[in-house]
């Protein structure tokens, strides 16, 4: 009977890029561990979660071979039989009871080591602890601490861990050792040793080529999604070529060296490199001892010579040249990483933009469209009110008041975009990106502001025309003071910066995004609820306390402005130191990147 573990036959998988894996063929059986090798983009890392069930191939088979174990305990007299399930069709039933590490680990940040690995032993039906406490002690770490204060090399030990834990017959490793420093790196390597003795099946993608000639029986080569080359370790380690160093004491000429029963890679300094198959040792050996030698030493090849074989002119063809290619105007460098950072601000938040100004617009014209022609309006008119009183007391309740649909809308971007300005590119680490290029942390925060500022400014400015042109174009546009609107968008315009500020603020003080956001809503919210409960009478001195009350559209003329201006001086005021205040601190603050 077989013991194939792993069979993977013709296996393609092509993505829209062009990249993917193409007649993958490889065998693993039990007992064995397989090496796969390859550089990043290679399809390593494709191959095994086309194994593993989480992305559907679209050609050939992947089939794992499983024991059908009887529902009896302690019983190993009874004779098991190795189940053919297929990667996908099957994928519960094999994720199920396979060990694997992924390649880029991600466990719930909130958690600690010992509960995430609670979870997975009562998710896996285990009943006993000890299982999981000997890997704990094996991997001598602290579990009880929070996942997001662990080091990259503590959360490999939790995945390794949470791999081997249940006992699995098959193990999938991609990458499992990045991040253990050397002694742990060490331990890997007895572990997946004793494994093996065990009769698991392992399959180990790994980039350390001493890692994979301790360990696998065999390895196989991908190269663009193709597999150039299988073979076993013990052929590399007893190869039919023996690579010899021989230092001569007297000198010597290369024409007393050569022969054409080897190859002479080098003569220099009265040293020899040369490449001599085994059946031409003995003649060799006896030339060079005609020589007084100083010393004399063999080269076995090596898993990463034999790997640099298949990619030593992979550097000159694949990146030297299209590199080449490249045509970078140094002159205006500068100014094209400036004007790439405010499209990068910009496109991260370019559909909630669209959404929060476009929804408006199209609510304005409909709005402007269905009162204009509504005939309990047109009543209105009849017994005494201005077609001018009518579309002002519109404009004010539907677009331009702190209970408008324009003011909800933006509220949300601002708060989101302003979150995502600063305190989510640090969360996220990708702040990091953008401090070591040219730009300094000025150069930065102002760009991003001036960015966020702006579009405010440009979706307030469409929604202000969009009003006046919806009137115009339904033949009334004679009817309202232009001057007034424009004051009415102005003033939304300074509220709304005045709320960006402290959203903008938020962000450049917190480090997380989370608490950035939930700041910045929360103080908002307290302002919309304080500005509500002040038009109690009993309670109006609440006005005091809210920004929103700094708004105002109560006047109906532009010369009334006057009694106002205070009000638009101190939203203007208000969100201007905001955002200085915002810059020093981002260019004062330390950030854990």
């Amino acid at each position: 009977m077989s013991n194939n573990a792993i069979v993977v036959k013709d296996l393609n998988k092509k993505f829209k890029s062009g990249y993917g894996i193409f007649d993958i063929n490889f065998n693993v059986k039990y007992g064995k561990v397989f090496g796969y090798l390859g550089p990043n983009g290679a399809g390593k890392s494709t191959t095994i979660r086309s194994l593993m069930g989480f992305i559907k191939s679209d050609s050939g088979t992947s089939n794992v071979y499983l024991e059908n174990k009887p529902n009896l305990k302690n019983d190993q007299s009874l004779i098991t039989e190795l189940i053919q399930f297929d990667s996908w069709t099957d994928a519960n039933k094999i994720q199920r009871n396979l060990g694997y590490v992924p390649g880029e680990i991600a466990f719930p940040i909130q958690m600690t080591g010992i509960d995430l690995l609670k979870q997975v032993f009562k998710l896996r039906n285990m009943t006993n602890w000890d299982d999981v406490r000997k890997y704990i002690d094996y991997w001598e770490f602290n579990p009880n601490m929070k996942i997001k204060k662990m080091s990259k090399g503590m959360k490999q030990k939790v995945a390794l861990v949470i791999a081997w834990m249940h006992n699995p017959d098959i193990i999938v490793l991609d990458e499992p050792t990045s991040g253990l420093d050397p002694l742990m790196q060490e331990k890997f390597v007895k572990l997946v040793q004793k494994s093996k003795e065990e009769g698991k099946a392992i399959i180990l993608s790994s980039h350390i080529f001493s890692e994979i000639e301790r360990t696998c029986d065999y390895v196989s080569i991908i190269k663009r999604g193709k597999i150039i080359s299988t073979i076993n370790i013990e052929d590399i380690q007893y190869n039919d070529e023996k690579t010899y160093e021989i230092k001569f004491k007297d000198k010597v000429t290369q024409k007393d060296v050569e022969s054409k029963n080897w190859t002479i890679k080098s003569f220099n300094n009265n040293t020899l490199f040369a490449v001599v198959e085994n059946k031409n040792i003995n003649d060799f050996i006896v030339k060079m001892s005609k020589n007084k030698l100083e010393f004399i030493k063999e080269h076995p090849l090596n898993l990463e010579q034999y790997f640099m074989k298949y990619y030593q002119n992979e550097i000159e063809t694949d990146v030297i040249e299209s590199l080449d290619n490249i045509n970078v105007n140094v002159s205006t460098k500068e100014r094209k990483i400036s004007f790439e950072l405010i499209k990068d601000t910009m496109r991260k938040t370019l559909g909630l933009w669209l959404f929060t100004t476009i929804l408006p617009v199209i609510l304005i014209i409909v709005a402007f469209a269905v009162m204009i022609n509504d005939s309990s309006v047109n009543e209105m008119i009849i017994q005494g009110s201005t077609w001018s009183e009518v579309l002002t007391g519109a404009t004010v309740a539907l677009v331009v008041s702190s209970t408008g649909i324009t003011y909800s809308l933006l509220l949300v971007y601002l708060l989101t975009s302003g979150n995502n300005i600063v305190a989510s590119e640090v969360d996220k680490g990708t702040m990091v990106n953008l401090l070591t290029t040219n730009q300094s942390r000025k150069s930065v925060i102002l760009t991003k502001g001036g960015t966020f500022v702006f579009s405010l400014f440009i979706s307030i400015f469409i929604q202000f025309l969009t009003t006046i042109i919806t009137i115009s174009v339904f033949g009334k546009g004679g009817e309202i003071n232009i001057g007034l609107f424009a004051m009415y968008f102005f003033g939304l315009f300074l509220m709304l910066y005045a709320i960006s500020s402290i959203a903008f603020i938020c962000s450049c003080y917190f480090n997380k995004s989370a608490a950035s956001l939930s700041t910045a809503g929360g103080i908002s919210i307290i302002f919309y609820v304080l500005f509500f409960a002040s038009q109690i009478p009993s309670v109006e001195f609440l006005k005091y306390f809210s920004l929103n009350s700094l708004f105002t559209v109560e006047f109906n003329n532009v010369s009334e402005i006057s009694k106002y201006l205070g009000q638009y001086i101190a939203l203007g005021v208000i969100g201007t130191g905001l955002y200085i205040a915002s810059y020093w601190i981002f260019i004062k603050k330390d950030l854990p990147l």
